[in-house]
């Protein structure tokens, strides 16, 4: 009755002589003889579970959901681990950390998990659970605790996550992994809207994905909401629009140059580039214009846009046929009449014939073609390329018949100095009406019936050709009928 009595009425004091020693820290509030009954029901040897979990309601609240790691050992009692009344200095939690199967609570710490530090992850802005917040909150102690940490990636990773609000819906080893965190394994382009093929499977992320600025400042990568409906959403177009907007109707992502040459050139509508192929044109090859190691060729010489040059298809410079074609009249035609574009006179259908015919020969040559002149063909006079390598000729120094006809003159130059025209004309060489009273020698009497060729006899010049002679002959009667004696 007297210790009945005595505890009933003393303190602290009293309280010293029945405790086996003062409460650790954590625990110092309870100290006191009042407060015993938190921990200890009385007549019963040792500490409550059922009073520790009346405190400790986080931890209840997890041996309730059968989660944590007091669920792997709730056969034991709380006191068989945490021993109290061994002083303030007494530490409550002990356990080795190296030593414990972090596998146990269910979250397995693997490849780059493996080597970090409890603290690393255990920390007071980590904690994401309210009722730890609060409980460890309340006694100072969210520093001490190792419950509460989310177990979803961005529980610990928010503050470094690049992708803002972009997957909030997706889980995070949907793509990555613990091993790097830049390492895709479990990422496949081909499941997003925009599949990657040929040359776009080696590009890097970020060469697509560029680093934007978030709300909050913070660097993030763009995912969602690119363009990708053309390629010049991504890629410049060197063509500048002349080719049209459908880059895979010549490219394909095996790579820039690499083109299907056969089927671009099938469909490829080249008046899209400003320069028809009609014609002759129409029937060439690609290479024949747009490959300068093939484009080098007789009558062909092209130069090209210095900045094509890298180009599958080099731009050659064609502002008129003698950009891509050697003037093979060497420039004679700048002042024709006719003009000097090449349209003038040639199509592209077909080089020949030309379309200069006798009507402008007539107008513009400054030679107009009468007689056997008109049946000639032209080569006949323009020195033929037909029979020699040598271009034809166009322009000449003198129109008179000599220019032409030495080669067959039959009077070996006995008119040198008179016209032609005085005895020939252009519709027969022969000359069928000839007044020979305009010599100095008159036909008369029986003279008119002589035929020409028998006053007129044959001669050879120096070169041993033979000529008519004409003059100079003698006009007395003994120089045609000898002598009589």
């Amino acid at each position: 009755m007297v210790v009945v009595g005595l505890l009933a009425t003393s303190g602290s004091g009293t309280a010293q002589l029945l405790s086996p020693g003062r409460l650790a820290a954590p625990h110092s509030e309870l100290e006191g003889l009042r407060n015993c009954d938190n921990c200890h029901i009385l007549r019963e040897r040792g500490i409550s579970d059922s009073l520790c979990l009346n405190c400790h309601e986080p931890l209840r609240n997890r041996l309730a959901e059968q989660s944590g790691f007091h669920a792997t050992v709730s056969e034991q009692e709380c006191s068989e681990c945490h021993k109290d009344h061994f002083g303030e200095d007494f530490l409550l939690v002990r356990f080795d950390t190296a030593s414990f199967n972090h596998s146990t609570i269910g979250f397995d710490l693997v490849e780059t998990h493996g080597t970090l530090e409890c603290v690393d992850c255990h920390q007071p802005r980590l904690i994401t659970a309210r009722d730890v917040r609060a409980f460890k909150g309340e006694h100072g102690a969210l520093d001490k605790t190792f419950m509460g940490l989310g177990t979803d990636c961005l529980a610990c990773h928010a503050n470094n996550d690049p992708h803002g609000r972009q997957f909030a819906e997706r889980p995070c080893l949907d793509c990555h992994n613990q091993t790097s965190w830049t390492e895709l394994n479990g990422f496949d382009h081909n499941r997003s809207r925009y599949r990657l093929t040929g040359r776009h499977r080696q590009v890097a992320c970020g060469s697509c994905h560029p680093a934007t600025e978030s709300p909050s400042g913070a660097p993030q990568i763009r995912y969602l909401s690119l363009r990708f409906s053309r390629c010049t959403s991504c890629h410049q177009d060197v063509h500048q629009g002349a080719m049209g907007n459908d880059c895979t109707s010549c490219h394909n992502t095996a790579g820039w140059s690499n083109l299907d040459r056969s089927t671009l050139e099938d469909r490829f509508d080249h008046e899209t580039t400003g320069y028809s192929l009609v014609e002759a044109h129409a029937a060439v090859s690609c290479a024949s214009c747009h490959d300068p190691s093939q484009s080098a060729r007789d009558g062909i010489e092209l130069e090209y846009l210095i900045a094509s040059l890298e180009n599958v298809y080099p731009a050659p410079i064609a502002d008129a046929c003698v950009s891509c074609h050697v003037d093979y009249h060497d420039g004679i035609f700048e002042e024709s009449p006719g003009g000097a574009e090449c349209e003038s006179c040639h199509t592209q259908e077909e080089w020949l014939p030309v379309n200069y015919d006798i009507t402008r020969h007539n107008s513009e040559a400054g030679f107009e073609l009468t007689g056997a002149h008109v049946v000639a063909p032209c080569f006949a006079c323009h020195n033929s390329a037909i029979e020699s390598d040598a271009p034809m000729q166009f322009r000449f120094e003198s129109t008179e018949c000599g220019y032409c006809h030495t080669a067959d003159d039959p009077h070996a130059s006995q008119f040198d100095g008179v016209p032609c025209t005085e005895c020939h004309n252009s519709e027969s060489f022969v000359v069928e009406l000839f007044d020979h009273s305009r010599t100095d020698y008159a036909l008369d009497g029986e003279h008119r019936n002589v035929a020409c060729n028998d006053c007129h006899t044959l001669g050879t010049d120096t070169g041993g050709r033979s000529y008519r002679i004409y003059k100079p002959l003698g006009m007395a009667c003994v120089d045609c009928h000898g002598s009589s004696k």
